[in-house]
């Protein structure tokens, strides 16, 4: 039984998406002195990998995102400070930015991590806001961090699909576009939201829910079960679910079902594996059940994604809370 390993790096700067350059026909010589290339030229959207050279222990930076933007960890762990807190991301999670916003990065665990990073031209993230919500105009992005969202993973891969393949502009635009008006049904729109802490911010406790991700993310084909994730992380079974869940912004069990969905999206992806198959080595123990999850986080059966590649429509304005 196969099982894809997502492993965990690091990042910084993932913000300064102010600058437009030219695309570039060949990646950089040495990523640690030129992180950022552009993989798609200016448009309403534009799409850009960021490679780290940050160290573990590196100072925390200061920055300000230049543009509204999304960007998804393909590898990494750091901590980024917004508002009153810093909030924990790695592998798959999401990293809203608001254009002007400022923002502080810190490395604790690891260095050298790969994001890619959709940057949207002025008003379009604005536009799709306003549509969705009533009231006063405001920041686009409630919230600045959100835990994986498979759906949001598969339009990550259809994109890097389309680039690979050289296919137009519009159809990246298009995807891009997509996976706004998808974040802003899953984050909320809005000025953006503080979180209450009931507990001061403990750099042990980040280490502890890593350790419980890990354990996940190593291991999401097997039968984990509350109480050996609790103790991969020094905790107690009650203390992991509300620590995992501040954290993180999911429960335990969510994120081993997403997890277990991303990894069903790169066999899909890159294997011709049977759909059986595939929902067995991911861990699930029954086809309809991995049906029915695969296309409430995807919105599209395994099927469909494998064949077509559905662009992924986002949830209708009227379920945003």
């Amino acid at each position: 039984m196969r099982a894809l390993v997502f492993k965990s790096l690091t990042c910084r700067e993932i913000g300064k998406l102010g600058k437009n350059c030219a695309v570039e026909s060949h990646p950089p010589a040495s990523p640690s002195r030129e992180p950022w290339r552009n993989l798609m030229r200016d448009g309403l959207v534009q799409v850009r990998e960021y490679r780290c050279p940050a160290c573990a222990g590196d100072p925390p930076q200061e920055d300000q995102f230049g543009q509204d933007s999304i960007a998804i960890v393909r590898s990494g762990v750091f901590a980024v400070r917004s508002e009153k807190r810093a909030e924990l991301l790695t592998t798959g999670f999401l990293l809203l930015g608001n254009a002007g916003q400022h923002y502080e990065v810190s490395h604790e665990h690891a260095g050298g991590d790969s994001c890619l990073v959709f940057n949207f031209q002025p008003t379009i993230v604005e536009e799709l806001a306003a549509s969705m919500r009533r009231g006063a105009r405001r920041p686009p992005f409630a919230v600045n961090v959100l835990a994986p969202r498979p759906r949001a993973d598969a339009i990550m891969h259809l994109a890097q699909q389309r680039l690979g393949s050289g296919a137009s502009a519009i159809g990246l635009e298009e995807l891009g576009i997509a996976l706004a008006e998808y974040v802003l049904s899953q984050a909320g729109t809005g000025a953006a939201r503080t979180r209450r802490e009931s507990a001061p911010e403990n750099p042990r406790v980040r280490e502890q829910v890593l350790a419980a991700i890990a354990r996940i993310e190593n291991c999401a084909h097997e039968d984990l079960d509350l109480g050996g994730l609790a103790q991969s992380a020094g905790l107690s079974p009650f203390q992991l679910l509300r620590i995992f869940k501040r954290e993180t912004g999911v429960t335990p069990y969510r994120f081993l079902l997403q997890t277990r969905i991303r990894n069903a999206i790169e066999f899909l992806r890159d294997t011709s594996e049977p759909v059986t198959d595939i929902a067995f080595d991911v861990g699930f123990g029954d086809l309809s059940n991995f049906i029915n999850a695969f296309r409430r986080e995807v919105g599209c059966s395994p099927r469909e994604y494998r064949k077509s590649g559905v662009p992924l429509p986002a949830r209708r304005a009227n379920r945003v809370r």
